[in-house]
């Protein structure tokens, strides 16, 4: 099973702030995702571990305010 944390835009009607979001691909081709984005690299991790996540993910730049876009961890 491989889990993915990327970084998603979540756009306003004047602003555009990027979210994390967890991705799991099971070893038999199925696939999910969390149901909603997360302020919080950590808030995405709880909500991950809720559906089966197990990894202990330290990124460097897990912080509330993430700024870059497109960011990824994978743990497999």
């Amino acid at each position: 099973m491989t889990w993915e944390f990327i970084t998603k835009p979540v756009r306003s009607s004047n602003a555009v702030s990027w979210e994390w979001e967890w991705r799991c691909s099971g070893d038999d081709g199925t696939r999910r995702s969390s149901t909603r984005t997360f302020s919080s690299f950590r808030e995405c991790i709880v909500d991950a571990r809720l559906h089966g996540f197990t990894g202990d993910p330290d990124p460097a730049e897990s912080g509330t305010l993430f700024r870059r876009p497109e960011a990824r961890f994978k743990w497999y």
